[in-house]
């Protein structure tokens, strides 16, 4: 068993974070590809410290930390890391590999020494896990440290850097972590900062609370918000949505958004609204930003066409968006027949308003993530119900919870379709057909179905007999 320390270079880094990469973007790399024979040693575990260098000045990054990865004869596979981006470069006089000799490179040769994977010892492996946030669990009753109070127990040792910005990391490297929130509000309670304050608001307001103690608590929240927000948030060039004490979704041009970039290195944002973006010149300046693997909601406002599309999803960056609204962006069948294996981790996908037709579905039924969604909205996609067939006759769509076909011709033909696929569509729980020209025979046959899950069936704009409507308490029309 060895702990490894290798090399990513500049063009596989930046295909990966973008030409302007920041410290704290979690990249969650789960694989090194290299089949260089200094690897074998972690054939029996260990840790693989993946490094790079970057310009001007040689600073030494560490990107993630592969826990016992495999080899699969091409590559060294693990789990994904969670380990964000750290600075490392302090660490360039300390760290002692095993061969005794450390990073002693001359002046810009660093890259170039670390072309061959070197094994670290035991206080090399200390110090890299210390620098990034992973270690010992502190004492109990640690004295304070810069102004904070002790860390509860059981919180991670953060190392003797500064501790605001520590647990500032935590949270952008982890945003649904509400955990993370907490400890850093109390941080700054401790130092009298009243950001702490805003935060514990906001997440108390995001819970079940009286109509009293709610209104209370916003009136305090208001307060602070007058008085701090323009220095807590000065990005006028961006409109932006504040979750639980931090920004949490911003919007606007690619170009405003990246000259605000650095709200991304205090704000754990999720969500990105990019309007105005046109063809794949507008897509290519957008896949330049740095920030844009951080991303989980992104939505696109714009006429990016199908030439666009390709290119959005075929693009690393892409890859742990969650979520993706295109809506009316002029996307037809050979855009979504693009679809292929990208976009792994997309649960949301909104392509309401483009004129898919009929056609595009089969495109669409290829798209190997098809069965992990969980919404698919195609409303006003120029659909008839034998489009939607041809949907539901691909992969079972087992995981998803709302299927939206407002604004399309779908007749009563549509109450049959979907009727007969019922097993397929298991966790449906809302189902939207406003205006799609369903009569009082198709709103029968979904009445009929047996949708194990189905809790609201939206059938307004629809000439339906009143005793349907009123018979079934799933109904709004």
């Amino acid at each position: 068993m060895a702990d490894m320390m290798a090399i990513i270079s500049k063009l596989v880094f930046e295909k990966a974070a973008g030409k302007s990469p920041t410290v704290g973007t979690q990249l969650r790399m789960e694989r090194y590809v290299s089949a260089n024979k200094n690897l074998e040693r972690l054939s029996d575990g260990g840790k693989l410290y993946l490094v790079t260098v970057r310009p001007p000045d040689e600073a030494l990054w560490l990107v993630a930390i592969l826990e016992d990865p495999e080899f699969d004869g091409k590559q060294w596979v693990a789990k994904k890391c969670t380990t964000p981006i750290t600075d490392i470069s302090a660490l360039r006089s300390k760290l002692e590999l095993e061969s005794g000799k450390g990073l002693a490179a001359a002046k810009g040769a660093l890259g170039m020494s670390l072309q061959t994977p070197r094994a670290v010892t035991a206080g090399d492996v200390r110090l890299l896990d210390k620098a990034a946030g992973v270690g010992a669990v502190e004492p109990p009753n640690q004295s304070v440290r810069e102004g904070f109070p002790a860390a509860p127990e059981g919180a991670v040792h953060t190392g003797s850097g500064n501790r605001r910005s520590l647990l500032l990391s935590a949270v952008l490297s982890d945003p649904e972590n509400h955990d993370a929130r907490q400890v850093y509000a109390d941080a700054l309670v401790g130092a009298n900062d009243p950001r702490g304050e805003l935060i514990l608001l906001d997440c108390a307001l995001a819970g079940p609370l009286s109509i009293r103690k709610r209104e209370a608590l916003r009136t305090q929240r208001d307060a602070l918000l007058a008085t701090h927000a323009k220095t807590w948030w000065p990005y006028m060039d961006v409109q932006y949505r504040v979750h639980r004490g931090f920004v949490s979704a911003i919007s606007g041009g690619p170009g405003k958004i990246d000259a605000a970039a650095a709200i991304f290195d205090a704000e754990p944002i999720v969500e990105v609204e990019v309007r105005g973006l046109r063809g794949v010149e507008g897509v290519e300046q957008l896949l330049e930003m740095s920030w844009l693997p951080r991303v989980r909601h992104l939505i696109i406002r714009g006429k990016i066409g199908d030439d666009g599309f390709k290119a959005l999803i075929a693009s690393p960056a892409l890859d742990n968006v969650q979520a993706l609204n295109v809506t009316g962006n002029r996307i037809g069948a050979e855009g979504l027949a693009a679809l292929e294996d990208h976009l792994p981790a997309c649960r949301s996908l909104v392509l309401s308003n483009n004129k898919l037709e009929n056609g595009a579905m089969p495109g669409l039924t290829r798209w190997k993530h098809l069965s992990q969604l969980e919404m698919l909205y195609l409303g006003n996609c120029k659909l008839t119900a034998a489009g939607v067939g041809r949907l539901l006759d691909g992969p079972p769509l087992s995981k998803l919870v709302k299927l939206a076909l407002a604004d399309n011709q779908l007749g009563n033909d549509i109450g049959t379709t979907l009727a007969g696929k019922h097993q397929q569509l298991r966790a449906l729980r809302h189902l939207d057909l406003v205006k799609t020209g369903v009569g009082t025979t198709g709103a029968k046959a979904l009445v009929d179905a047996l949708f194990p899950s189905l809790k609201k069936l939206d059938l307004r704009a629809n000439r339906i007999d009143v005793n349907v409507v009123t018979a079934d308490p799933r109904i709004s029309a």
